[in-house]
């Protein structure tokens, strides 16, 4: 631990000296009265130290990569549409391991490529009633449907998504989706619902087993109920103290003839389904500090066939200490995920002792965690140190 202690000495200085200066907000242009574009740049820069990753098995391996490096465009062409676009290259320079015949090389996967990962119009009819159409993030849980420039712990609970392998790129889909608020006596109603081409249709001829061979519709949904304030398009894993949140939801997934046991030599198919529910948290408190706790159940149902069927489970929590220590404010974060697989061997249980430093909130801020792995086959502790920019 000492040779951890001292490698990770140096970037987290540098890390810091970076970011004593904030990053200005979003760049704005107005056309006219109704219409304005704006753009942005995440940058997430990140530090790994691996446990036993070194080529022979052994002591701490570093890596240093770009987490996310995405830019975000969008606007208002009247005040009835919108749209939005967002590009990412993920994982740039991430350390990718090589069996060669009798050679074990770990190097620096460059390989990697800009590409479209959101992009989708919304026709606002009213604010109980819009319509979507585009290459859209999956409305399922809060977890999923969270936006990654504003997680509240270092990355997503990535252990507990298990769509379909060859149904979604990045979480998204391709599809149409009816989203809208309602406002109730108490509280406000969030709904969304869309269809979305899910598993595209696959004949094996060899087996004569066919995957979603009559091109069938995902069908996936979500309601959330809020006591207090509500939120928006893409949810946050925290508001910082600028919203109350406290909501119960619910969401389900489901493809007929779209669950299988291979997706490229399927010998056996069945009805893909998948629900959740989720409780999430995001209250002030009078004293300035803000307590944070999110939680979700997932059951996922491929008919026994594939190592993505079986349940999930998921809790974060955070403490937001409202006075500032240096130029930010501390919170210290805690995450749990675990998948259990009902084919043996799949089991994954993670557990991460966390820290965010919010220099100027989502604008730039650091976070480190260390990775507690606890899951079927060779445990590997991973400590993480990440450094993000919002323009």
């Amino acid at each position: 631990m000492k040779k951890l202690a001292v490698k990770t000495l140096i970037p987290a200085v540098m890390a810091t000296s970076i970011f004593s200066s904030p990053a200005n907000a979003v760049a704005k242009f107005k056309i006219n009265d109704e219409s304005s574009v704006w753009i942005s740049l995440l940058l997430q820069l990140r530090g790994e130290w691996i446990e036993d990753g070194q080529v022979d098995g052994s002591g701490w391996r570093s890596d240093f990569y770009i987490r996310r490096a995405r830019i975000l465009f969008g606007g208002n062409l009247t005040k009835n549409v919108d749209f939005f676009v967002e590009t990412d290259n993920p994982n740039m320079g991430k350390d990718k391991v090589i069996e060669d015949g009798t050679k074990k090389i770990i190097k620096s996967n460059n390989d990697t490529k800009t590409f479209i990962q959101d992009a989708w119009i919304r026709l606002k009819f009213a604010k109980e009633f819009n319509l979507v159409f585009g290459q859209i993030l999956l409305p399922f849980s809060h977890n999923n449907a969270t936006g990654a420039t504003s997680l509240l712990g270092l990355d997503y609970n990535l252990t507990v998504v298990k769509f379909p392998p060859t149904s979604n790129f990045v979480w998204r889909d391709y599809g149409a989706e009816v989203m809208g608020l309602v406002k109730l006596p108490t509280g406000s109603l969030d709904y969304r619902i869309g269809l979305f081409d899910g598993v595209e249709s696959l004949n094996d001829t060899g087996t004569g087993v066919s995957i979603n061979k009559d091109d069938n519709y995902r069908i996936t949904g979500r309601i959330q109920y809020n006591l207090f304030d509500s939120e928006g398009f893409y949810y946050k894993g925290t508001y910082l103290g600028k919203k109350k949140i406290v909501s119960v939801g619910a969401g389900i997934d489901y493809q007929k003839d779209a669950a299988a046991d291979d997706y490229d030599n399927p010998t056996r198919v069945d009805d893909y389904k998948a629900w959740t529910v989720d409780l999430f948290i995001d209250y002030p408190l009078a004293s300035g500090d803000v307590a944070t706790f999110e939680a979700g159940y997932i059951d996922y149902d491929y008919g026994n066939l594939h190592p993505n069927d079986g349940t999930a489970i998921y809790a974060q929590a955070g403490y937001l200490f409202n006075k500032k220590i240096g130029i930010g404010k501390i919170e210290p974060i805690i995450r749990y995920q675990s998948f259990d697989s009902s084919i043996s061997g799949n089991d994954i249980t993670d557990y991460y002792l966390g820290l965010a430093y919010w220099i100027d909130g989502f604008r730039a801020n650091l976070k480190a965690e260390y990775k507690i792995d606890d899951r079927d086959g060779k445990d590997q502790d991973t400590l993480y140190l990440q450094a993000q920019i919002l323009f």
